[in-house]
């Protein structure tokens, strides 16, 4: 139901409106009536009122006047003009104004009511109108809050092969996330690799403060500049610059500053020690091969921390067909942990560049032989046969295949597919790396712990080594380092009366107090209370 008011300065006009019409056949549910602008514009301050009907020529303030302290105050109003006069001016000021109609007197009522049903319409056409623009309103303010989300999911997604890097699919993708890029963008990628927490925290703390390093990054690295950061679901970072048109590129230089400044801040009030990798400005589409550069650099630094590390200054040696080197030891991973999907676009990417490349016949008999290296050595961890996974030698390969990129393609493709339905359906354990890790926790679990010595020992970065134990294990080295001790107190306490301090301190805990509470936390019992309970059974 709408409401109506009449503002007239003769009381006999608003009576002939107000009781001259059968208003009853209208959604109407109030009619005000107001002798001047001034009442007028009380009752609008106090009721919604949906139709105005209004004379012109009133004392103090016209009817014009008021329209325009309704336009302003209440926009929703619809406003009719009921005036005896037919003056040219006045009807131009009402139709700038936006007045619904504008009637001169006398009128028939059946016309004046015909012409506030039509207002009524209009009214029921805002309402409709106003509802949809709050729907509208609400989803952009939603997706304007899950944006930097969905962002960053869209770059994690390119990043993992989980889309295309194909420029149709992904300018589409750009245009649904409002980036202002397309995929011809230039990009530049900083890779920041977390080497080790100053702090024994648990997984879940390391989560909180990983945290605290992206909002950090984006702070200290980024500066509002366009761009994003990305948080690699393996404990990586990459920080993204985009390259605009309108604004002037960010030099590698200023970069290397800012990441400084931000290792400085998280090792003074993050408690962690990190490294920054600078890359090379690449077009979006080779994000990929920009990310596998840095990661392969990341993992080959055994010797500096702490540091600010420039792709430009450690660009591998090239051959004569200008592509990088196979990263057979990315696709051993992969084929480590059976994620056959994302090697067979890894294997397309590396055939797309050798068709562009344009590679020759010794180009082709190398990467054959470091293609089977890589699944030997994959078969000599598992201590699996060749001829139990390949029982008709596919691997064995011709002269028709060694000339042929689209052949050797559907080969590797063939092979690497063989090769993980085998593991996946016999099973698969940790690689030989993480269980020489594992052993060596065990030997020296009466020692203090070190991140950087149990890396020396499999001759990889901490870093590295910290996410391949835990996509393999499921658990930080802290966690397996605290249920190893933990297990081997709980023996010691059940089987011996050695005293419980001296039992944390061989379990590697010179800390009683710390003891007890992560004892306390694993098992529910303090290290005396469980004794008590198992040495009384």
């Amino acid at each position: 139901m709408y409401n109506l008011l009449v503002v007239d300065d003769e009381e006999i006009a608003i009576r002939g409106v107000v009781e001259g019409i059968d208003w009853s056949t209208l959604p109407i549910a109030n009619i005000y009536t107001a002798i001047d602008a001034e009442e007028a514009q009380l009752l609008l301050t106090e009721h919604k009122i949906h139709v105005m009907l209004s004379d012109i020529d009133m004392p103090n303030q016209s009817g014009i006047e008021l329209l325009g302290w309704v336009n302003e105050h209440s926009p929703s109003s619809v406003t009719i003009f009921l005036t005896g006069h037919a003056d040219f001016k006045y009807a131009q000021q009402a139709v700038q104004l936006d007045c619904f109609d504008y009637l001169l007197k006398p009128i028939d009522h059946s016309a004046l009511k015909a012409c506030v049903n039509e207002a009524l319409n209009k009214v029921r056409e805002m309402d409709e109108l106003e509802k949809i623009r709050g729907t509208y309103s609400l989803f952009y303010e939603q997706w304007s809050k899950q944006r930097p989300i969905l962002i960053e999911r869209f770059w994690q997604d390119v990043i993992h092969y989980r889309i295309s890097a194909a420029p149709e699919q992904l300018e589409a993708a750009m245009q649904n996330y409002a980036l202002p890029l397309q995929a011809d963008s230039q990009l530049r990628i900083i890779l920041i690799s977390i080497e080790q927490w100053r702090e024994e925290w648990s997984a879940r703390d390391e989560e909180i403060m990983t945290y605290g390093i992206k909002n950090a990054a984006e702070e200290l690295v980024l500066q509002g500049d366009p761009g994003h950061i990305v948080q690699d679901g393996s404990g990586i970072m990459y920080v993204l610059f985009y390259s605009l048109p309108s604004r002037d590129e960010i030099s590698p230089e200023v970069i290397a500053e800012r990441c400084n400044s931000f290792i400085q801040q998280c090792r003074g009030m993050l408690h962690c020690q990190l490294s920054c990798y600078i890359g090379e400005i690449t077009e979006a589409t080779r994000l990929r091969t920009a990310v596998q550069a840095l990661l392969s650099l990341e993992r080959c630094n055994v010797s500096e921390t702490c540091a600010v590390i420039m792709e430009r200054n450690h660009l591998p040696n090239q051959g004569q067909s200008g592509l990088t080197p196979t990263p057979f030891s990315d696709w051993a991973l992969l084929l480590e942990s059976g994620k056959q999907t994302e090697l067979s676009l890894r294997i397309d990417e590396c055939f797309d560049q050798m068709q562009e490349s344009k590679v020759d016949y010794t180009f082709m008999a190398s990467f054959y032989y470091g293609f089977m290296n890589m699944l030997f050595q994959w078969l000599n961890k598992k201590s699996v046969q060749m001829t139990d996974v390949f029982m008709n030698k596919e691997w064995e390969v011709g002269e028709n295949v060694l000339k042929s990129l689209p052949r050797m393609r559907t080969w590797s493709q063939q092979l690497c597919l063989q090769i993980t339905e085998y593991a996946g359906q016999n099973g698969k354990d940790v690689s030989q790396v993480v269980g020489k890790v594992q052993r060596y926790m065990e030997e020296h679990l009466g020692e203090e712990f070190s991140r950087e010595h149990a890396a020396e020992e499999v001759y990889l970065n901490p870093a590295y080594l910290s996410r391949l134990f835990r996509r393999e294990t499921g658990f930080s080295l802290t966690d397996y380092l605290v249920r190893l001790r933990i297990t081997k107190a709980k023996a010691e306490l059940e089987k011996t009366n050695n005293r419980v301090s001296d039992v944390a301190l061989n379990v590697g805990y010179a800390n009683f107090s710390h003891f007890s509470k992560l004892f306390k936390k694993m098992t529910g019992l303090t290290p005396q209370e469980y004794r008590k309970k198992y040495q009384d059974v």
